[in-house]
């Protein structure tokens, strides 16, 4: 198993892009899953790097990789089916 990516955003007027990231990190810690925190706005380079692993170029955070595999994001009060599977 890859290390844990969750790219996320320290900077955001989205309540729901707050909440979202919240919600991936309480279920990330409640399965005691370890991960690294990409931080996307202090660089355009990790915002086109998580559109990119993503493949949509309007993808906001929060986003997870295994390693360099692309599992997904929470939609819908879930995380997305690769997600669920780390």
């Amino acid at each position: 198993m890859g290390t844990i990516r969750v790219y996320y955003t320290s900077v955001s007027g989205s309540r729901e892009v707050k909440q979202r990231q919240a919600e991936v990190l309480r279920i990330l810690d409640g399965n005691r899953l370890k991960y690294e925190l990409i931080d996307v706005s202090v660089s355009e380079r990790l915002l086109q790097e998580m559109r990119d692993k993503a493949g949509d170029p309007d993808a906001v955070p929060p986003q997870i990789c295994n390693g360099e595999d692309y599992c997904g994001v929470r939609r819908r009060g879930r995380l997305g089916s690769k997600a669920r599977g780390l």
